[in-house]
This record gives structure tokens, sequence and C-alpha cells, in this order.
């Protein structure tokens, strides 16, 4: 067998795909030029292998260090393995990150960590102090032996009272110290390096390790980073901006220095609207307002003082007074969206009212109010310094934060952003402990282009893959990706006699008909002639988790089979675990999720784990407020209609896309797609006119769509089960 050359060297199976030695190809390239790449392959093609091969081997070529970022769990355990399977033929050193939170054995905070390393630090110090002391006074007193000198007398009892000072503060620092840390520090470094890269170690493998010798894994394995090739983490290591920076800190690099690789990467627009919306809650204003108060003769002048207030008042008033009837009894401990503005015409009612009463109250325009919040600001950080300092010297047991400086510059962005239309203003209300309602401001993110759009202009390159991607306009409009391109997009190459995916003629699901008797009795018929007639697992697929409970009940009464339901408070991947076990053991049972739950994408049910799949509807997401601001957002920026595409059709497709690249995973496998509603039917265009979903499906999608009766869906898969299983 001859040595593979080139990238291939990272490729570790005896041969590829079709389409993969392409693919492969054009991102070697792409990656030599600097480009950001689009990749969509069909679930099961082997996008992950395509996507590190030719990275790690640029990486090697230039010192990149390739980072590949997931937000799916199950997803970092299958890189885990595929990370090993290069690493068996070559010397690549990976690290596997999570947060800190997850592998901190104290479970403290980062703020507070911060402060536990620094004093950490101090202590190493003064013990080498004392150290040289010591030393300084054994040598002292020898020489007095041999010359008498009375001068060394009085440096020894010098040096003597400095040594018990430096005892004191040698026993005050170890109190307010961190000991697995402090274990870390005098750890021969080279051993721990050895064991970590001479296999692809998971977090709890190194937490293990760490343990068994008191030190902390979170400490280690940030020391090491540095010497690593290749990072496996998730998303929120690359999407938060000071996360990113502190990990290209412990990497050595700079954004230059560094190939991303996102997996599911049509997730990342959500997820970095969570990293980049902001809030603040009448608690930490009322806590700002205090600390103020206690530092009235510190303070530049009681502006914010004033300011806070306002805010706090017109917070309370405003959810007070927009209660409807029957509303303020159905809070609970969630938070509860209350509208304080337009979603299309951006009114604020928070900053509206608030500039109102400041101007009242003395305050002058806006950027007099703006100077007032950036002097309490500036208050506010000098204070988090003496927090600090008071917590590193053990005058504080708990690491205070400055309320004051959280409040101000939040006000300052809030005043900035309220109106404008890449954001969303929110008032949230939930009960605490003693049963009170208290509110929550938010400035919700409809466009996350300030988070992706600098990430993506300053790394190296970046391959964004996902089987569900296109179209690529969008992404590159909504991530503001302004570099050269390479785009590219490869349909299943799996034998298109071992998949089965067919559109069933009932009436459409709209939300106005769901619970129409014909559309009923026409959708539970199919459902149950499709579990009848798979030979293995069944996964549907419905449209909310209110008809998936509904199902639970009516599929356990048909069948005497196991019945799994994807629900809140049940472990999720305890249920796929088991679901999974009966399917591979050559049984049968029938899962039950929604569109938008956990288990649609990400995970992979070949081979036994799922024969039939089956989505129930279009399973649009809630049309709430948010999402309607976010049409707008979108509506503004990329012209009218953009909005119901950018924000609800194409997210919903990929969706449905997802689901059904759930079952059929490799060459061998089979298995049907079921979906459920008129709207998917190929002659849906000429029949529900713009309701119909069909033609927004990728075109070589479109044409494995067979449209088919209700009646005679059993028959589709009697004959598609007997041609194909083995």
């Amino acid at each position: 067998m001859s040595e593979k050359r080139g990238y291939m060297k990272y490729f570790p199976k005896g041969a590829c795909y079709p389409n993969q030695q392409d693919a492969m190809d054009r991102m070697h390239s792409a990656l030599m030029n600097r480009e950001i790449i689009l990749f969509e392959g069909a679930c099961g093609t082997g996008k992950t292998l395509s996507a590190l091969a030719p990275s790690l081997h640029v990486g090697k070529q230039l010192q990149k260090t390739v980072i590949i970022a997931t937000n799916v769990h199950q997803q970092m355990v299958q890189f885990i393995s595929e990370a090993r399977e290069i690493k068996q033929s070559n010397d690549v050193k990976v690290a596997v990150v999570k947060g800190k939170t997850t592998m901190c054995p104290n479970g403290v905070d980062y703020e507070e960590c911060a402060v536990k390393r620094d004093n950490t630090f101090e202590l190493l110090e003064t013990e080498r102090e004392l150290a040289l002391k010591k030393q300084e006074m054994k040598s002292a007193t020898e020489n007095y032996k041999r010359s008498k000198d009375h001068s060394l007398i009085a440096l020894r009892d010098a040096l003597a009272k400095e040594m018990d000072v430096g005892e004191g503060k040698m026993k005050e620092l170890r109190d307010r110290s961190c000991n697995h840390l402090y274990e870390v520090l005098r750890s021969d470094s080279e051993s721990f390096r050895q064991w970590l890269f001479a296999d692809v170690r998971t977090p709890e493998e190194v937490n293990d390790y760490a343990f068994h010798r008191g030190m902390c894994g979170y400490e280690l394995l940030k020391r090491e980073l540095k010497h690593a090739d290749f990072v496996i983490c998730n998303y929120h290591h690359v999407l938060n901006a000071d996360i990113f920076s502190t990990v290209l800190n412990w990497l050595e690099k700079e954004p230059q220095d560094v190939i991303v690789i996102f997996d599911e990467a049509h997730n990342i627009e959500s997820a970095a609207r969570s990293h980049s919306s902001i809030t603040i809650t009448e608690h930490t204003i009322d806590k700002a307002i205090s600390e103020i108060e206690a530092n009235l003769d510190q303070m530049p002048d009681g502006g914010a003082h004033n300011l806070f207030k306002i805010l706090l008042n017109v917070t309370r008033e405003t959810y007070t007074s927009r209660f409807k009837f029957g509303e303020r009894e159905r809070v609970g401990r969630n938070w509860y969206d209350i509208r304080i503005s337009d979603p299309y015409e951006r009114n604020d009612m928070i900053s509206g009212k608030f500039l109102k009463l400041a101007k009242e109250a003395g305050f002058g325009d806006e950027p007099d109010i703006q100077r007032t919040l950036a002097e309490a600001s500036a208050f506010g950080a000098m204070l988090d310094d003496n927090y600090r300092d008071q917590y590193k010297k053990g005058l504080s047991k708990v690491l205070k934060r400055s309320h004051i400086r959280y409040a101000a510059d939040f006000l300052s962005s809030y005043l900035v952003l309220a109106n404008n239309l890449n954001y969303y203003p929110v008032l949230n209300v939930k009960r605490d402990m003693n049963d009170e309602i208290y509110g929550r401001v938010e400035l919700f993110t409809c466009i996350p282009k300030n988070v992706t759009e600098p990430l993506f202009d300053s790394v190296f390159s970046a391959i964004l893959m996902s089987a569900t991607l296109r179209p690529f306009d969008m992404v590159k409009s909504t991530l503001g990706i302004r570099r050269e391109t390479c785009e590219m997009a490869y349909g299943t190459s799996f034998p298109p006699d071992r998949r089965l995916t067919i559109a069933v003629s009932v009436p459409p699901l709209f939300a106005k008909s769901r619970d129409d008797p014909h559309a009923l009795q026409a959708v539970e018929e199919t459902i149950f002639d499709a579990v009848e007639n798979t030979p293995g697992n069944v996964i549907i697929f419905f449209q909310s988790y209110f008809e998936a409970k509904r199902y639970h009940g009516k599929l356990s009464e048909q069948f005497d089979i196991p019945v799994y339901l994807d629900e809140v408070g049940i472990s999720s991947q305890e249920v796929r675990e088991e679901f999974f076990r009966i399917g591979e053991q050559g049984g049968k049972a029938i899962l039950l999720s929604y569109l938008w739950g956990t288990l649609s994408e990400g995970i992979d049910y070949r081979d036994g784990r799922g024969r039939t799949v089956i989505v129930v509807g279009v399973g649009y997401p809630a049309l709430n407020d948010r999402m309607n601001a976010v049409e707008s957002a979108y509506d503004h920026m990329f012209g009218y209609g953009a909005g119901w595409d950018y924000a609800v059709q194409i997210p919903t497709i990929r969706k449905i896309r997802q689901a059904m690249g759930r079952v059929v995973r490799s060459p061998s496998d089979y298995g049907v797609r079921i979906l459920l509603d008129g709207r998917f039917m190929t002659e849906a265009p000429a029949k529900f006119g713009k309701f119909s979903v069909f033609e927004v499906f990728p075109p070589e999608e479109r044409d494995e769509f067979i449209d088919v009766d209700p009646a005679k869906v059993k028959y589709s898969l009697l004959n598609f089960f007997q041609d194909n299983r083995t």
C-alpha cells in the first residue's frame, strides 16, 4: 500500500465517498488562498473528515492552529473519535476544550477564579522570596561565625523580621489561593504534556488525571494549549469575543493564525444572537442605586443615581400598566415577554418614557445623559478594581462586582440601540422565590453581524459546513461575510434505491385547521400505517411538543412496543440511547419529538437505529414578537420579503431537511422519509400556491419526492422494505 501524500495523510479511511476527494481538493486550494468556505454535504457523507484533512495539512504547512467548533454534544464525541483515527498515523497534537465551569474542581466563576489565580501566583512568588531570605540568613550566620562581624547580626535580625512578615503573608495567601492551581504550577508540565498528546483526551479524562493529583484539569489543559495543532471546542469559545480572545492568548496566536471550522453552521446565526443580546434586571438596577448611596462621598455627582431611579420606576410602571386581564396571574418562574415596542416600527416605550422623565428631572439632551453614564461607568470600573483588591487581600470573602458599571454601560447601549431596527427591546417578567414579580429589560439582537462579521474578517480562513447550509447568498448576507468565498454543495451519493422520500397528500396542517377532523384522521391513519409497516425504529417529528405529547398516548394505546417522548425534564440522551439499543438489537420502538427540539439534528440514527422518519406538518417556529422583529429587520436590511425567507421559511426547511437526514447514513444503510403535509407535494405549487414549500428544497432533493395518497403509504413501505431488507 503506497504512502499517502499531501493532505491525504490526514484522511484515515481506505477510500473516499464519491465527491469527497473533489471537496477536499477544492477546500485545500481555498484554504491556501485564505478564502471562507461554505460547504454543504448530505448527512452521513463524511463532511468532518473532508474539512479536517486539508485544514490540518495547511495548518502544518503554514503554522496555523485548526479549531473545530460545534453546538451539539454528540458531534463533539464524533470529532474526538475522528481525531483519534487521524492521530493513529499522524503526529497531531489534539486538545478538547470545555467551559471552565464544567472543569473547575471548586465550581467558582471566571472572575473569582481570576482573583484566586492572582493570589496563587503571588503565593509562589512569596515562597520564592522567603527561600532566598532563608539562604541569605544562613549565609549571614555562617559568615558571622567566621568573621565575628557584628553588622551581620543586625542583617540576620532584619532578615528574620522580613521572614516573619513573609510567613504571615504566605499564610494569608494560602487561605485565598487555589490549591489545585498551586499544584499545577509546582508540577512538571512535561509529564502531563506527554500524557495529553499521546492520545486524544476528553475533558473528563483530563479532569480524572488532575483529580488524582490534586490539580485543576482546566489549568493543566490551558497551560498546554499553545502546543496543540488541533483544538475541539464549543461554539461559545469562538462566537463570544472575550472568550475567543482568551483562547487565542492560551494558544499564543492571533486571529490570523487560526483556521476555524464550524459544524452545523446553519446554527451560527442563532448562536451568535444569544452572545450579542444584553439584559438588566430591576434587582441589578436596585443594587446599582444602593451602591451609589454607599459611595456618595466619592461619586463625581449624583446624576447617575437619579437616572437609575428613573429607569427602575419606568421598568416597574411599564410592566404593571401593560398587564392585561388575568395576565399577572399567568406569570411564573420562567421569563415572560411583554411587548414594549412594535416589532415593525420600533417605538420603544422604555427609552421614550425614560428620556421624557430625565428631561423633567433636569437633564439635558441625550449626549448630556451619555456623559453622566460614562462618568458612572468609569467610577464603577474603579470600584471593580477596589473590590478585586479587597478580595485578593482577604478583606472580603466574596468577590463583588460593580453594579454601577454594569447598569451605566447597559443604559448607555440601550439608549443608542433601542430604536435601531437591528435590535428589539423586550420587557420580561417572572416570579422570584418569594412569589413576587420583577422585571428585566432586554435588548434582543435581530441580526448578529456585530459578532460574526469581525470574526470572519479576522481569521486566516474558516469552513462553514452543514447538510443544510444553502442558500449561500443568505449565509453571506446574514453573517456579514465579505471576503472571497469558495462555495460547494454535494447531494447524497448513496444508492437511490436504498431510500424512499414520499410526500403524503393530507390536508395542509395550518394552525387554524390542525384540529380539523378530516385532517386529523388522515394524519393519524398514515402514522399508524407507517409504524405498522416499518420493520424497525420509527422517529416522528411534530410541529410542537403539544402535538408530540398528544400522539404519545395514541401510539401507546395502538402498539405494544416502547413509545418514547422527548420532553423537558427527561434526559434526551438516555431516551435516545434506549431507543438506539432496541433498534440495534432488531426490535422496534417509536421516538416522538418536535421539529425545534434537540433530536432533529446532530444525531446519527444509522442502520438499525432508525428505519423511518416522519415529519408531521411544516412546523414553522412560533411567530411571536421576537420572530416578527427579526423578520422586520431582515426586510429592512435586504428588502421586503427577505424577512419571511431569512427568518422563517428557510430556517424551517433547514430543520425539516435535518430531520429527514437522520436516517440513511451510509451506502449500505436504507430507510424511508415521510413528509406528512400536502404543502410538501410535487403538485403543491399548483394546488396551494404561496403556501407550498416544495420549491424551497434544493432541486436534487425535490427530484426524489414522490406524491402518495394516505391510503397507499403502507404499500409504498411494504414494497420498499421488501426490496431492501437483507
